[in-house]
């Protein structure tokens, strides 16, 4: 299980939830997978019973239907809204049932999902804690059912229950412990020392010999390993395709001094080879190892050290909190040196992409920041999402932003054409850069013409200060446009607080709009509720004829993407189709 797995349980295990669903189906469904993620939830079988539960009890999620007998989802998240405006609602809906957008805004629902719901990207990991589970029940119905039983039967029992663990917890391939037997080792345990063991080009194996050869060398070096903890000093696991776990909580382990132990170690594996019959010859086994002895998240720590040693092709790494910020670290350095010759050499530009109507006529352009960097006497555009964090965390972003806008600005002046830059929060807090930004727009006398968008999914913490300073901006002329849209589970209700003038749909969805009916209901529902609210609505990422015409069949306003143009320094270059 990777860290944001473990991180996401620990966050949810001790959340309370209160599920409404009178369909029994999808309540078993959907239950199923709550209990992954929450220890406690009740449930309700209607709005009435739900009301009624959340009256006597304190929730921290409410997750609903909203067709339901006696009060429906909306009436009763309503009535929830009023006993506690701060209650997290989620209504799940299925895909006929986007006219309910407009409700759930005004009641102030916190999201809304599809049915059935899904947890994607988890699915994987989700497998094993989902047999886990499991068998943990069978387990306790073997157990409850058989407590009366005859006492010729405890032994079967005991059988069974050891037979479930030993799956549960144990590597069919190698014998030795899994990911889950480590993980409930050192839950349990304080760490003394853990060595993560990663056999170098792994998969050269497999991809040269055939998987047969790979299992050869797993299950040999497994053998390997056993014989070097021949005093069974350690506990031993293999945590993934070819990572293998040394663990001790004994503090005997390091009576010699960790050198001495590591040195023992690197020295044994040195003598490492493996006899392949698919060659008729014993290959030689290379490692790198990364080592943690620290009490907290050893494994992780130690997952850290071991990829800080591939990068600087060492062997062995011992986790340092240096190590944790390191990787990071030296990419702001690069960066930050690359950015700082970019502004020297003038080599920050604003490149522009064409917006278009229905009729694929363009009605404006948005700007976009490009490094320019060479290569062979080649120019290469760099996209700020692999720079602008780094500008942040080193303090040239402000200057990033004042070179955008007035290259901007000084290009469009001589245009009659609508044009649009992207703007963080940030730099609606700064009263500098505000001050900055309303002078430039009176300087090139763009207001009319300009277009800010902001990010969707960034936070605002404070509303009042950020309408201010919009409405400020709005006497200019300008309009506001939401980007990203539909990015994370919004807060409509909060987002519609700063009315923007357009909102424009995440490209996520408009890529998958052709496969995912999901993708395709909740673009709609966006495009329905948006025309009622008087909000332009503009799709990103169009690649294809076939997305721009199931697009314009749901009345979306404006597209923009590869199938119309691609952003560039020169305006002319770009063409109405």
């Amino acid at each position: 299980m990777n860290s944001s797995i473990q991180q996401c349980l620990v966050y949810s295990k001790e959340l309370k939830v209160l599920y409404v669903e009178d369909n029994a189906d999808a309540r078993m469904f959907t239950l199923e997978m709550l209990k992954r993620f929450f220890n406690h939830i009740t449930v309700a079988k209607d709005g009435e019973e739900g009301l009624e539960c959340f009256k006597k009890d304190t929730f921290d999620v409410v997750l609903t239907d909203i067709h339901m007998p006696k009060l429906n989802g909306l009436k009763m998240a309503e009535k929830m809204k009023r006993i506690s405006n701060s209650i997290i609602i989620l209504v799940l809906s299925a895909h006929n049932e986007s006219e309910f957008f407009i409700s759930s805004i005004k009641i102030g629902i916190d999201g809304y999902l599809l049915k059935p719901l899904e947890i994607h990207q988890f699915v994987d990991v989700m497998k094993k804690a989902i047999e886990k589970i499991y068998l943990q029940n069978e387990i306790k119905n073997y157990q409850a059912e058989l407590e009366s039983a005859n006492r010729t039967l405890e032994k079967k029992v005991k059988e069974r229950t050891s037979e479930l663990e030993y799956r549960l917890y144990h590597d069919h391939l190698t014998d030795l412990g899994n990911h889950e037997a480590m993980v409930r080792e050192i839950s349990s345990t304080r760490c003394n020392i853990l060595f993560l063991i990663d056999i170098d080009g792994f998969q050269k194996f497999n991809d040269i010999y055939g998987l047969h050869a790979g299992n050869t060398i797993l299950k040999k070096f497994a053998v390997f390993l056993n014989a070097f903890n021949n005093g069974k000093k350690y506990s031993m696991f293999r945590v993934y395709g070819d990572g293998f776990v040394l663990y001790s909580a004994e503090n005997n382990v390091l009576q010699t001094s960790f050198e001495e132990e590591k040195q023992r170690l690197l020295t044994y594996l040195e003598s490492v080879k493996i006899y392949l019959t698919e060659i008729d010859e014993a290959v030689d086994i290379d490692v790198t190892i990364g080592v943690c002895i620290e009490k907290e998240n050893p494994f992780i720590k130690a997952d850290m050290a071991l990829k800080y040693a591939k990068k600087q092709n060492k062997r062995l790494i011992l986790y340092t909190e240096e190590i944790d910020s390191a990787k990071q670290f030296l990419e702001d350095m690069y960066w930050k040196a690359e950015i700082k010759t970019a502004i020297q050499n003038d080599n920050i530009i604003p490149v522009f992409q064409a917006i278009v109507d229905k009729n694929a006529k363009i009605v404006k352009y948005e700007t976009l920041m490009r490094l320019v960097q060479y290569e062979n006497s080649n120019e290469k555009y760099i996209s700020p999402v692999l720079f602008l964090e780094a500008a942040v965390k080193t303090q040239q972003y402000d200057k990033l932003t004042r070179i955008i806008v007035k290259k901007c600005f000084e290009k469009m002046k001589d245009y009659s054409i609508d044009f649009s830059i992207n703007l963080s929060l940030e730099d609606f807090s700064d009263s500098a850069r505000v001050q900055f930004l309303h002078d430039e727009i009176l300087r090139y006398k763009v207001g009319k013409r300009l277009i800010m968008e902001i990010l969707e999914s960034e936070v605002i913490k404070d509303y009042e200060v950020v309408i201010g300073v919009l409405e400020g901006f709005r006497k200019l002329g300008v309009r506001i446009a939401i980007d990203d849209f539909g990015s994370g589970f919004s807060n409509f209700e909060h987002i519609l607080k700063l009315n923007p003038d357009y909102i424009k749909i995440d490209g996520s969805l408009i890529k998958n709009i052709l496969e995912d009916e999901k993708s395709f209901t909740l673009v709609r529902a966006i495009s329905e509720f948006s025309k009622e609210l008087g909000i332009k609505v503009i799709a990103e990422f169009v690649s294809s004829k076939e997305i721009f015409e199931t697009l314009s069949a749901i009345s979306i306003d404006q597209y923009q993407g590869y199938y119309f143009s691609i952003p560039s320094k020169d305006l002319a270059t770009q063409r109405n189709n």
